[in-house]
């Protein structure tokens, strides 16, 4: 679970459209404790439809995962005491944590699924009707008139038929030297391409891939915001101008270099020395 939260904690980048991957990772690990790996692999991404009271599912005592301490326990007491009643307690724990695990997690929402289509090397494999979806889900973006859902169909349509004119993938790797692409670089650079006439030639679906990337898929990003707010409006600096934090604030998110790496403009310099020189000359 620890690594699930961290993995969704990323500052540099946004991990919504893995949502669905890794919950179905997360839950198919636990239920790993009780299920054999043939009735988990039955189901296959759908881990919330396996039948958890069916006896055949269920592991045998001797191998649920119960911790190794445990095991050496076990060992010890079996020889003195019936050690069925304790099994029967640990599956009856485990069946009681999927099952509101099953019940909690929003498996029946198709927008977890279709949140998908972000990434720009799984784009092709959904439909027009994930596209229309989503704009009708999200308002906010304003594409989901009738109008806007034609466009953005004939704007998909363009796209997952015309691979070889979009920015090629290998470009936007992580950093991390994985193969999934960022999706933010990539629909940047989608956003900006021209038609012939000069014209944005994806400007409805650029806009609705930039609305599901703001998707915020962690509280992290929120709380780091409030630390770095404590960290700049000190005691010290109590009568920092709105304008000025929100300056700063600015820097520490977006800018990665580290300060004594900075070189500012000369001209910004003149401008920071003349402005420090008005204020503390003016009355």
């Amino acid at each position: 679970m620890d690594r699930f939260n961290r993995s969704f904690q990323k500052s540099n980048e946004n991990n919504t459209c893995e949502l669905f991957t890794e919950i179905n990772r997360l839950i198919r690990i636990y239920a790993a404790n009780l299920l054999t790996h043939n009735s988990i692999q039955q189901v296959g991404d759908k881990i919330h439809t396996v039948d958890l009271d069916k006896g055949e599912n269920h592991k045998p005592d001797e191998s649920l995962s119960i911790g190794i301490d445990t095991w050496v326990c076990v060992a010890e007491l079996e020889k003195e005491m019936d050690m069925k009643p304790f099994f029967s307690a640990v599956k009856q724990f485990y069946l009681a944590t999927l099952k509101k695990m099953f019940k909690k997690f929003p498996f029946e929402d198709t927008l977890l699924q279709d949140l998908g289509i972000i990434r720009p090397n799984k784009t092709a494999s959904y439909t027009v009707n994930t596209v229309h979806r989503l704009a009708k889900r999200f308002p906010q973006i304003e594409l989901a008139s009738s109008c806007s859902l034609d466009c953005l169909a004939e704007e998909f349509t363009d796209f997952v038929l015309s691979p070889s004119d979009l920015p090629p993938l290998m470009y936007y790797k992580d950093c991390d030297g994985t193969d999934k692409p960022r999706p933010g670089p990539f629909w940047w650079e989608v956003g900006k391409m021209k038609t012939l006439l000069g014209e944005s030639r994806f400007p409805k679906l650029a806009k609705l891939m930039a609305g599901l990337l703001s998707i915020p898929c962690s509280n992290a990003d929120s709380e780091r915001g409030f630390s770095i707010l404590r960290k700049i409006h000190t005691d010290q600096r109590s009568n920092l101008d709105q304008s000025t934090l929100i300056s700063l604030m600015s820097i520490k998110y977006n800018c990665d270099d580290c300060c004594h790496e900075a070189k500012p403009e000369h001209q910004l310099l003149t401008n920071c020395k003349k402005a420090t020189h008005k204020v503390l000359t003016t009355k």
